[in-house]
Order: C-alpha cells, then structure tokens, then sequence
C-alpha cells in the first residue's frame, strides 16, 4: 500500500513538475534542491554550475536555439527566415561542421547571429575523460576563432548529457551551460517529423523566458515560418542567450555575466 501511494505520489510530482515548470529532463522531477530553489525564484541560473535553466519570467521573450549545424542544406533556409522576420539566435554548432562551412558561420555572425560550442565532434562528454572532454570543447573554440576571430563562451553538451564533472569542467573553461525549456523533438534527421508537428511541439508549451531547442535540419527550416510568426502574434520577442542572460533578474544577472567575463 504504501509503496503504491509512493509511486503515485512520485507520478504525480512528475506530471506537476513537466506540466507547471517545464523542466528540461525527468532527473530534474526528483531533483529536492531544484524545487527549493525555484520556489524561491532561484532557479533561473543555477551559479555553482554556471547553468541557465530558464529565462526571466517576467518578461515576454524567448530564446531561438539551434543545435548540430551548420549544414547547408539547412542554415541558408534557416538564415533566411530569421532576416526576414528580424530576430537573431543562437547557434550550438559543431566544431568539425564549422571548419566544413566557414562561410556558414560567417554570414551566421555578419547577420548578428550568436555562436555557441556544441562540442568539436558531438560526443557525449559523460563519457570522455577531463582530457578529452576539455579538448572537445577547447578545439571547437579554435575552430570558431580561426573562422571569426572570436571565442565561445556559451556549451550546450551533446544530448544535454551532463554530470557534475561535465559542469564543473565548463565553468572552469569560462562557460555558460545552456539547457532548454521546450524541446521540438527534430533531431532524427534520417526520420524527420512534418514541418508542422515540430511547429506545434515548439509552440505548444511557450511561455516568459523559454528557451527553445531546435536543430540545424531542413525540416525545422521549413517549420521556422510558422513558429516565427506565431510567436509574433503572441508578443514574444526572440533574443539570443546572451540577451537572455542579460535580462535575468538582479543576482542571476550579475552572477552569469561574472561567469563570462572569467574565461582563461
């Protein structure tokens, strides 16, 4: 009896915790110190791990959030619409797509683009060691900087697979860890979903300070017009993760912007 009303208890927490808060994985469901820190408003920007879980909520924007590009069958498409309606994104691009595409990730920049660090080879950094989870984030880092002569301050890991270590090593390299509130589910790019199923998963779950994932695959492209203008229509204004870290409430804003100014 009593482990029954557990697991519905447990059940239920999950259904509350995925329904109410958006939460960017079933871990964070059992996760006590998250719901403490959100029931005090902490839980935007966790800063012992430099990890942005969500944006300010009271504010009517939303970060676009792109992963695994830049592909060409997909970035021009992508790039287009994003002129074309006036908002920027960001970008998680892969270190070893970058050094395929410069010129991707230059119009990419030159149009006002963000890019993060999506890792050199999308591996799962869980499963790598200190040394080679910090060189798949550092070479990624010097591909992006012999392109653009810029570096990478934000890492969304592969999978969003992290771990303490994974966290701790970001920090230390002078990273944000960037999550996400609303997944399109668009990554199987061998089976991709109809352009308007990733619409409505994008938009189904929107709300002040949702930070989006979507991928670098022709079918989102073609979803992105829609998403775009729905947004328009709601009063969301899109920002890059920078923007979003900017418009954070007081301590978290201060925290995070300590955060990128302390990279080696």
């Amino acid at each position: 009896m009593l482990l029954a009303l557990a697991i519905i208890t447990l059940g239920y927490g999950g259904f509350v915790w995925n329904t109410r808060y958006r939460g960017t994985g079933w871990t964070h469901t059992f996760d006590l110190g998250l719901w403490y820190r959100k029931s005090r408003g902490e839980d935007l920007y966790h800063t012992r791990e430099a990890l942005l879980v969500h944006g300010n909520r009271s504010l009517p924007e939303v970060a676009l959030t792109f992963d695994d590009g830049p592909h060409p069958m997909s970035r021009p498409k992508i790039l287009d619409t994003l002129k074309r309606f006036n908002v920027h994104a960001t970008f998680f691009d892969v270190g070893a797509n970058m050094e395929r595409h410069p010129s991707l990730v230059i119009r990419s920049v030159d149009e006002g683009h963000e890019i993060a660090n999506h890792t050199e080879h999308h591996e799962y950094l869980t499963g790598l060691s200190p040394a080679e989870r910090r060189r798949e984030i550092n070479d990624a880092d010097i591909e992006l900087y012999s392109i653009a002569s810029r570096h990478l301050k934000l890492l969304r890991p592969p999978g969003m697979r992290y771990d303490p270590a994974v966290l701790a090593d970001a920090r230390g390299l002078g990273y944000v860890t960037v999550a996400y509130t609303t997944a399109a589910k668009d990554a199987d790019a061998a089976d991709p979903a109809p352009a308007d199923v990733i619409a409505e998963r994008t938009l189904g779950r929107v709300e002040n300070g949702s930070i989006l994932l979507l991928h670098d695959y022709p079918s989102t492209a073609e979803a992105l017009p829609a998403i775009l203008e729905t947004l328009k229509k709601r009063g969301y204004r899109c920002v890059t993760i920078s923007e979003m870290l900017a418009h954070l409430p007081g301590p978290a804003r201060t925290d995070a912007h300590a955060q990128l100014e302390s990279a080696p």
